[in-house]
This record gives C-alpha cells, structure tokens and sequence, in this order.
C-alpha cells in the first residue's frame, strides 16, 4: 500500500539534478552562501525584465479596455451614462475572476503582501512560482481596467516568487529562501519606483526584519541591478524622481516655526491612515461573512463595481468643474488605477496659485476637491482590493496622503500661517504610507527617492513617526499584519533579539531551588523527590559553592536500575557541566544555556556577595518563565 504520492518523472529529474549540482559545487568548494550573492543577480536583473512586462500589460489594457470603453459609452461625458461606468471596472473583476478560475493555482485566501508575510514567517519562504504569473495578470487586469489600486505590492510578490523559483531550482536550503523572496521583493520595489535605497529598507523592515550583513548583501545586489535592468528597458535616461517637484518652484526651508503645523500634519495623516485601515478591514469582513451568500469568486467584480459608483460620485460633485470636466472627457477619473498623475498636481505649487490657464478657466486644487478625492479613494481602493482584487496600498496611501496633506495645507495658508500647502502634500504622502505599512523608515526615504528633495527629510521624519505613533495606538497592526493576526500568525523581529537583551533575570519570577549535597545518597534525593515533588536539584558542598545540578533525566535513569540506586552518590550523577547564570545575566544568555545544556532550569547566583563567599543561591529560572516573559515583550504586554 501507498503510503505518499508518487514522485513524478519531472520532480523525480529535478530532485536529481539538484543533487548532482549541490555535490559539483561542494567539490568545488563553493558554499550557498556563495551562491546567494550570485544568484541575487539574477533574481534582480529577472525582476527588472518583470517590472517592465507589467507595465505594458497593465498600458495595453488600459489602452485597449478602459478607454475605449469610457469613449463608447460616454460614461464620464452624459449622466444619463454615468450608469456605465460601475461596469468597465467591474469587467476587468469579472476578467479577473474567469482567470482564476483558469489559472487554479493559488487556493490561499491571503493575497498580495499578506500571503508572502506569511510564507516568510510560517512556512520559511515557501512560495509557488507559479504566483508570479498568477499576480501579474490579475494586478494587470485590476489595475488596466480602473481599479483604484497600485502595482507595488503585485510587482514585489512577483519578484518574490522568481527568487522562490530561482531557490527552488538550484535547491536551496530553508535558512537561505526568505532571503532570496527578500531580493526579489526588494527588486520589485526598486524597479517599479526607480527607488533601490527604499526597496533595499522595504524588504528588511517589512518583510524580513533584519537588518544582518548576511541579509542586507544580496538584497542590495538584487535592488541595484533590477533598478537598473528596468531603466534600460523602458528607455529612461538619468535617475529622476517620479515626484519631482518642479525645479521653478520656491526653495523650500524647515524652520522651527513650523514644527507644530507639522505635527499636526503628522496627527492629521496617522487618523487617515486609521480610518483607511478600518475601512479596508471593514470591507474585508464583510466580505468573508457573506461568502456564502453571495459567491465568494464573484467578489472582486462586486467589488470593483462599487469603487466605479466612487467615480460616479465624482462625476456629480464636479460635473461644473471647466478641467475636471475635460479630464473626465478623455477618460481620466483622479481616483481610479494609481492616481499618479493626480498627486504630481497636489505636490505642484502652481496648481494652488491658479497658473494654469485651461480653456480661458483658471484651474486650482480646492479645498472640496482635495477633501472629496481623498475620502473617495479611501473607499474606492477598500472596495477594490479587500474583496479579493489584486494590487497595491503603497499609491493609494501615497495619494491618500496628498490629497489630506494638501487639504491642511490650504486651511492653514488661508489662514496666513504658511505659504506653499504643496509641501504639505508632499510629507503626507509619507506619513499616511509610513503609518498603513508601520514602516517609517522606508516611507522617509522612499519619498526622498522619489522626490529627490533632501529639504522634506526634516519634516517628514517627524510627520511619519507621528503618525505611525498613532496608526500603532488606534490600531496596532499595519494594513498587511492585520489579516495575519486574525489567523494567530504573530510575526517575528529583530526587536525580539533586542528584548532578550534588553530583559534581565532579575526581571523575571524565579522558583524555589532545592539543595543537595554530593555527598548525599542517591536512594535519599529520590524519596525527596518523590515526597515533594521536586523534579531538579543544585548540587552545593558545604560552604555554598555551586557545583552542578541533578536534573530528572539524571534521577531517570538511575531508576531503570533501582537496585543500585543505595549505592550512588550525589557527586557520582550530577551534572557538572552546567554552570549557574548570575542574577544580573541578561536573558539571551539564559535562552543560550538552555538550549547548549537542554534543561529546562537554571541555577541563579547573586552575582553581589561578600568577599571570601560564595555567591547565595537565589533560586531556579525556568524555560517556562523565560518564554513567558518574552512572548510578554513581543506583544507588548508590559511597558518598556
């Protein structure tokens, strides 16, 4: 009987030429870890050809599907067609559907980033290659047929899944997959923004949280080279920001004056970024609660239906508006897809000081459009993506902090307080990112790279940390951690390296020890034991000197012959390899020492004694209370 499927042929001939390579480049001397800076070209310079595909899928249908199909049926130019338009996005979900119904690869309810979160955290960055395919077609039909959506997170999950693809063929170990999925989802980031430091920070502070050499090495390799690969793709000349603001506009300059008017910038964004969150949540559970109500495959079409109605909105508040009119005309709606074209106006001071001149109108960004499109979006990109679309948050919250940033801006200039509401758009767009991911550090310098403004680092440090302060009070957990944390996947950091070094044993509740003497026998440690209920000893002579201990495997084994258990002593069984941890140890220390000795106690020694004694034995710390103690640390039970 047949205990396990059988092996096909194929993954019978891979499993063999794996093998044959592995045993090649060990005679070679060539360690993995080697290979992985090798390999790291390839995954980033495979990622950038990726990046490029995607975008000219994502060009042709929206070329070939939304604007043809806006034009057709005069959904944005007629009311009596603005009934239309919830059906061209909700076309590319219903494209989007019949794909994976085709396609039947990808069975887990967690897409985009959080599935990849939690390949990396349970399942050591086990990742089907065939996602990357699977991604870039659905994001593509999602993104091209106006779903309010960004291709960050489509484009790392595809870099992912080459580095998993790269791994798997060449056999990687599981210590060396998380990384290779890092490499290629930092690839994707710094590809598709021409932001390699931000793609770099992305994929060590999201993804992998860690910040080692060992890790950091391959990640810049593949950034750089993906960067790199895409620019020479898509005919780019010199490094530019995708936000730069115009080289005409005022010199911009942080003075202290205006910390406060950033602060509350930063308080301003971090609510967005809740009500953003708890929307998106929102939407996400109604979804899984009505999945059998309503067809769960159709969701997404459902979905992208309903952002279309946010564009009908649109269509009606500002149906009087002379440029918005012409805009809607040609087909642009500012909310739908990733709305860049929008935000290089919000970040453009000339569109606040009415320079633009169209059809004999003057055209600025007011209040009402900033406060409409930013609440719009919200709800648009929820409806897109929590039923089940494909895309990105990064260009949404990007847009989402524009637009709010850009709003505070102008009620502060009405006011005479400050000048120029354009940087306040500008330094949104990273605190709102910064504080929907909890990734300050990579919202700071991604819009740095993406500006090329060294000016904004000042403030935008202190909006992002602000509002990534109150984004972790209100609600605790990013916009990709939270589906995760409803499935009990707690996520591991760097920050709990930091906690066992940063906690004491003194911090900690310690047992009480029981003494015994080497000279004792062994027949009276076992009726002790017995009696008490005392599993584990510390063995000390008669001035207090420690000397070892007697554990229960010791006590065990003498009973697997009782016999001779009269005629043992103490000193003959304890174990004296495993020395005592001062009271002042810290608790990576003791974590170290339970794992070399396998114990499950620890003797503890006051580390502050008399001179000419011997230190006082203070009592047991157990594998237990450590444990505890630490599990405490990370969910951020205990003030620090």
């Amino acid at each position: 009987m047949r205990l396990t499927p059988p092996i096909s042929k194929l993954k019978r001939w891979m499993l063999a030429w794996q093998l044959r390579g592995q045993q090649q480049l060990a005679r070679w001397g060539i360690r993995e870890q080697t290979l992985l800076i090798g390999l790291s070209f390839v995954v980033g310079l495979l990622t950038g050809v990726a990046t490029w595909l995607f975008e000219l899928t994502v060009k042709l249908i929206e070329n070939h599907y939304y604007l043809p199909a806006v034009k057709w049926t005069h959904a944005t130019t007629w009311w009596p067609c603005y009934v239309f338009l919830p059906l061209i996005p909700a076309g590319g979900g219903l494209a989007l559907v019949l794909w994976r119904r085709l396609w039947g690869r990808q069975k887990s309810e967690l897409h985009g980033l959080a599935g990849l979160l939690h390949s990396l955290s349970r399942e050591s960055g086990k990742l089907k290659a065939s996602l990357g395919i699977e991604t870039l077609v659905a994001s593509s039909l999602t993104i091209g047929s106006g779903g309010s959506a960004g291709p960050e997170a489509p484009i790392a999950v595809i870099g992912a899944s080459i580095g998993a693809l790269c791994g798997n063929t060449l056999g990687f170990s599981r210590r060396n997959m998380p990384i290779l999925l890092g490499c290629g989802a930092a690839a994707g980031i710094s590809a598709v923004f021409g932001a390699p430091i931000a793609g770099v920070l992305f994929a060590m502070e999201v993804l992998l949280r860690d910040f080692s050499v060992r890790t950091l090495t391959p990640i810049v390799i593949s950034s750089v080279m993906a960067s790199t690969m895409y620019v020479g793709l898509s005919g780019g000349g010199a490094a530019r920001g995708l936000f730069q603001m115009p080289a005409s506009g005022p010199a911009f300059v942080f003075t202290f004056g205006q910390l406060p008017y950033y602060l509350l910038l930063g308080a301003v964004c971090g609510l967005l970024a809740v009500g953003f969150t708890r929307f998106y949540i929102l939407v996400e559970d109604f979804s899984q609660k009505h999945r059998k109500r309503i067809p769960y495959f159709l969701h997404p079409a459902i979905g992208a239906a309903l952002s279309g109605v946010c564009g009908i909105a649109m269509l009606i508040i500002f149906r009087h508006d002379p440029f918005l009119h012409q805009r809607f005309a040609q087909g642009y709606m500012p909310i739908f897809s990733d709305g860049y074209p929008t935000i290089l106006r919000m970040i453009d001071p000339r569109w606040y000081s009415g320079v633009h001149i169209l059809g004999g109108h003057t055209a600025t960004l007011t209040l009402e459009f900033l406060v409409a499109v930013c609440f719009l979006k919200i709800i648009a990109t929820s409806f897109t993506l929590a039923p089940g679309g494909s895309g990105g948050v990064f260009a949404p919250a990007l847009f989402i902090g524009a637009a709010g940033g850009g709003a505070v801006g102008l009620i502060l200039t009405h006011y005479g307080l400050v000048g120029d509401p354009s940087t306040y758009a500008l330094v949104g767009m990273g605190a709102v990112l910064a504080a929907t991911i909890q990734a300050p550090l990579t919202a700071i310098i991604l819009l740095f790279e993406l500006t090329q403004n060294y000016a904004i680092m000042v403030p935008i440090m202190l909006a992002a940390v602000t509002a990534t302060v109150i984004q972790q009070l209100l609600v605790g957990e990013s916009l990709y951690t939270l589906p995760l944390k409803k499935l009990g996947v707690k996520l591991g950091s760097a920050v709990g390296i930091s906690a066992l070094q940063r906690i004491g044993v003194d911090q900690l509740v310690l047992a009480k020890a029981q003494v015994a003497r080497p000279d004792d026998p062994l027949s009276s440690i076992l009726a002790r034991s017995h009696v008490d209920g005392v599993e584990d000893f510390v063995v000390m002579d008669k001035n207090g000197n420690y000397l070892g201990l007697l554990t229960i495997d010791d006590l065990k084994t003498v009973l697997l012959e009782p016999e001779a258990a009269p005629l043992l002593l103490v000193g003959e069984v304890m174990r004296a390899d495993v020395p005592p941890i001062k009271f002042h140890d810290t608790l990576d220390a003791a974590l170290t020492m339970f794992g070399r000795f396998d114990i499950s106690r620890l003797a503890v020694l006051d580390d502050v004694n008399p001179a000419d004694k011997a230190p006082a034995l203070l009592g047991f710390l157990t594998r237990s209370e450590l444990m505890k103690r630490y599990q405490q640390e990370l969910s951020g039970e205990l003030a620090v």
